[in-house]
Formats: structure tokens, sequence, C-alpha cells
């Protein structure tokens, strides 16, 4: 009867591992449950287990005018701000700023961060909060620049040489929890294709902030599937999958796109 027991015991486990593999698709803004709190309401997209991941969760977190979200445990998780609507103050080590639409801050473990509502209505920011496979490296995360806050209108917006929009460069970076992690926001005007289908190590992830696309998720660079991305929705692209995205709507397109390994 005991192994009977340890049996079942694993094949759960085995089966709880199958659910929270992250799988490349197009989790939707609109299908993510609502959970309402005291200060608003969040919806996770997207948690799981990944090709670099231990565990990743993103949750789009909506807080009301003059509310704050309640001071975090200290984690041993790293987390990325990407700010979706409205004004957020972002407190780190006791040091505040108040940042708008397409503002992101990255926040090393074992940091006590503070969220608050800036704006005269709700206020809504993704919060990725993720732990690498390999062991995390505090000093490393420290020496490429620690904890930090960057405003959208500080990043230099540059036009692209063949006309179909243009991009903003945040930063590409070691953190504690990867060699490297890069970050870039891209308008791309109707019509338009970001690239042909192409695959890289990096896992990446696609953060549509305003527009209307369509997403194409490899296994190569033919035959794949096509699927719409739109205002919220986020692409979770594994490695060396193929992919590319294309302005399918009547008005620019901008997303995040988001590399990590």
């Amino acid at each position: 009867m005991k192994w009977l027991l340890v049996l079942f015991a694993a094949t759960v486990c085995s089966r709880a591992q199958v659910t929270n593999q992250i799988y490349t698709d197009v989790y939707a803004w609109k299908s993510a449950p609502v959970v309402k709190s005291a200060t608003g309401s969040r919806r996770t997209l997207v948690d799981g287990v990944a090709t670099d991941f231990a565990s990743m969760n993103i949750t789009a977190i909506t807080l009301e005018k003059g509310k704050s979200e309640p001071e975090p445990d200290v984690s041993p998780l790293e987390h990325m701000i990407v700010v979706k609507d409205g004004s957020l103050k972002i407190t780190i080590n006791g040091e505040a700023k108040t940042v708008g639409r397409g503002s992101v801050a990255i926040i090393m473990p074992w940091t006590r961060p503070g969220f608050a509502n800036a704006a005269d209505s709700e206020t809504t920011f993704y919060m990725l909060a993720y732990r690498s496979k390999n062991p995390p490296d505090a000093n490393r995360g420290r020496k490429a620049g620690d904890s930090f806050v960057m405003d959208w209108n500080d990043v230099k917006y540059i036009p692209r040489d063949d006309g179909k929009g243009g991009t903003r460069q945040f930063f590409s970076r070691a953190t504690a929890m990867g060699q490297r992690l890069d970050l870039h926001a891209t308008t791309l005007n109707p019509g338009q294709a970001s690239h042909d289908p192409h695959h890289h190590r990096a896992e990446e992830m696609i953060i549509m902030l305003d527009g209307d696309a369509e997403m194409y998720l490899g296994p190569g660079e033919k035959d794949g599937r096509r699927k719409r991305i739109t205002n919220g929705d986020i692409a979770y692209l594994v490695s060396n999958e193929w992919h590319n995205i294309t302005n399918v709507g009547t008005k620019p397109a901008l997303y995040f796109a988001f590399q990590f390994e």
C-alpha cells in the first residue's frame, strides 16, 4: 500500500509539472480571470516554468485612485515592472520616482519595493516575478547596475531605416537571475512586419501595449500558427521558437520585447 501512495504522489506531482509548463502562445488579456482586492484588482496572464525559468509569473495589477499595493514580503525573486496605463510611484530602497505609461523598473531579489497610484484615475502595471533555473548571482546583479527605474520619456526613440517604425532600447544587461536581460519597445506601422520569422536561444515575451497585430508562432519559419495579439495581451516564446509580428491594424502598434538568457 505504501508504494501505491508514493506512486500516486509522484503521478500528481508529474501532472502538476506538466500543467505548470509555459508554452509558446498568446495569453489574452480578456481571458485572464480578474480578482478584486482592497486596492483594485489583478489578473494573472502567465504562471509556470519555462526554458530558463524555474518560475515565471506575469500579473497585471490595477490600483484605484489614491491606493497603494500592500508592502510585500522580501522576496528571493527578481521583478520587472512595466506601466500599462496611468502614473505609478515606485519606491526602491527609500528612493521614490513617479513614472507614466511605458516606464519600466527592474527590482533585484531581496529588495522591498513600494507601489502607489499617482494618477487621478486608475493605474495599471505589469509585474513580472521570476526565478532562473540557474542559481541567482546577487553580486552580478549589483555590478550590472542593481535595481533601477526608467522613465519612458527618458528613452530615446530611434526610427528604423526601412520606414517600418522605430525602437526604444531600454537596456541590455546582466541581472541577478541571468547573464542577459534585454528590453526594448517597438513602434510598428500598419501593414508592416517586424522581420522575417526567426528564432534565437533567448526566451522572449511580447507585451502588447497598444494596437492590433498578428503573431507568427513556429515550430519553423513556415506552416506555423498565426494568432491575433491586441491591447494588454502577452505572447510567450520559448527558446528557439520561430516568430515574428505583423501590424494588422490601422494605427501604429506599440509593444515591449523582453529577452532573457
